[in-house]
Formats: C-alpha cells, structure tokens, sequence
C-alpha cells in the first residue's frame, strides 16, 4: 500500500465516511445495538478507544443502560460481575487487545471493518483505505455510525462534515499543552491526547474543569504552557476566561455549538482532528508520516502476559 501524507489523508477524510455510510448495512447494526439491553463494556486501544468512549456514551444515553468504556488490559483487573455484554472496537479486528478483550464469559460483540469467528460481528464497510500512522478516517468512519444510530439523522452529519475547521499556526517555547475538559467533551479530549502523544507533537495533560479548581493550576505556575480549553460558556468556563487569559502563552478556545452533549462531543472530535492537523503543520510535522522511535514496532507485537 503507497504511503499518503496528511494533506493527502484530510482531502479523503468526509470522501471515505460517506462512502462507507453508503455501503453499510445501517440497519443490521441498529438492530444490533438496540437489542443491547443490559450492563456493558466497550473496549479500544489508541484510535480506537476514541470510538470506545463515544460508543459507550451513546449505548448509554440511547439505550439507557449501564455502559463504560475501558481499555484491554484493564478487562484483566476489572470487577467484571454485574456486566453481560462486551464490545471490542478495532479497525482491523485482529490485534492483540482484541484477544484480550474477548478473553471472558461476557457476550462478545466486535465493532469493526473486519469478522471474526464466535462473536457478534457489527460490521461497517471500508473503501480506499487509509493509510496514516495517526487514525483519522478509520476513527470517524465508526464515531458516525454510533451518532447515526444515536440520532437517526443523516442531516446533523452532513452538516458537521462539510465544515474546514480553521486554526492559525503559530509558535510556542512551551512543549506542554493543557487541556481543560470534562465527561461531555472526553472522546473529543481522547483524540487530542493521543493525538499528541503517538506523533510527538507535545506533551499533553489533561484537566477535568472542576479538579482544576484545586492546585492543578500550580503546572502553569513558572511554565507558561499552552492551553486547550473546551468552551460550554458555563459561569465556570466564563470565570475560566477571565482568569485565565494572562496565564498561558496560547489558548486555543473549542466552543460548543450544538446543545446535545453527543452530538456536540463528535462536532468537537472532528475540530479536533483539524486542530491537530494545524498544530502538525506549526511543527513541520506530519500526522500521516510521523517518524517514530524503533520502540513502536517492538512493543506494538507484544502478546504476553499482561
């Protein structure tokens, strides 16, 4: 498969959602995950626990049960008793945390392009795909057929899709970036902290808005880092404003537009994306293309005990 670079990943991002809406059995998954009715799970690693945290907000929300989103290895230590069902979402379906993940006695579903044997297969269909070190289609391909499902409106994604989010470049000393969030913007918050980390591009710590009320801020002290904050204009994120904008040397404002709190976290992970692409370019970097140290590979194969 030739390699393609960012700008080449961007151009071909809303192109291959679309693509794959038109040829998904929409429907199949549906009635899969209305049939979902009791505690449950949803598991991803890197990319794809962005779409573990967004699904297990919309199985929560749509179907009204118990859901959490968890990481591989934490299945191992998890109290799983009270839990019946187990999602593992995985672009390609075949590497290790996926085997980790299905390891029990749940009932096993698999949120996927791909099938595998014994479990409930939720298939979505893949054309022309990407080839990016940083997921960027094979992360929004499933967030929108969670959304779809969630609010039965082709509408509200065409209308996000069509958008180029814009963000200035721009240069820091800093090689921080603080991100002030909460639950309703985590998926969004996820991408950006993986984002940041997998490509190198700077270290990212994350704030819940509240924690921040008690020392957090004591990180930007002497530092002057860079801020992302996550902009619901509550009377916190106005006193927020207020306070803050003195404080770090960029702060880079992602506002709420839509009032449903699911459909307006996968708004801001799609800005997200964009962000990152912008915050790439500052750097000379590229998503699609990152240069990564020889310890990627080698712990990428890694399948013993954890």
């Amino acid at each position: 498969m030739s390699k393609e670079n960012m700008k080449d990943n961007f151009n071909m991002l809303t192109k291959r959602v679309f693509k794959s809406l038109s040829k998904t059995d929409l429907e199949m998954i549906k009635n899969i995950l209305t049939n979902i009715k009791e505690p449950t799970l949803v598991s991803g690693v890197g990319g794809s626990n962005v779409v573990s945290n967004f699904l297990a907000k919309v199985l929560s929300k749509k179907n009204n049960i118990v859901c959490e989103s968890i990481t591989p290895r934490d299945i191992i230590y998890r109290n799983l008793n009270g839990f019946k069902n187990i999602i593992s979402c995985s672009y390609r379906g075949n590497n290790y945390g996926v085997k980790i993940t299905l390891a029990n006695a749940l009932n096993k579903y698999l949120f996927s392009k791909n099938q595998i044997d014994g479990v409930t297969n939720i298939n979505y269909y893949v054309e022309n795909e990407e080839n990016s070190f940083i997921s960027l289609s094979s992360t929004l391909i499933p967030m929108t057929i969670a959304l779809i499902y969630y609010c039965d409106d082709l509408n509200i994604v065409e209308e996000i899709l069509k958008t180029t989010p814009q963000y200035k470049n721009f240069f820091s000393k800093s090689n921080v970036f603080e991100i002030l969030s909460g639950y309703e913007t985590s998926t969004a918050t996820r991408f950006l902290e993986t984002t940041m980390t997998e490509a190198g591009l700077f270290a990212p710590v994350v704030h819940d808005k509240y924690d921040y009320c008690h020392g957090r801020s004591n990180l930007n002290f002497e530092s002057k880092n860079n801020l992302i904050f996550f902009d619901n204009d509550t009377e916190l994120d106005k006193y927020y404003k207020e306070i803050l904008k003195e404080q770090y040397s960029n702060i880079i404002s992602l506002k709420r537009k839509y009032t449903d709190n699911i459909i307006n976290d996968y708004y801001l992970t799609y800005n997200s994306m964009w962000l990152c692409k912008s915050l790439a370019e500052s750097l000379a970097k590229d998503l699609s293309l990152v240069k990564y140290s020889p310890l990627v590979k080698k712990l990428y194969k890694y399948q013993g005990e954890m």
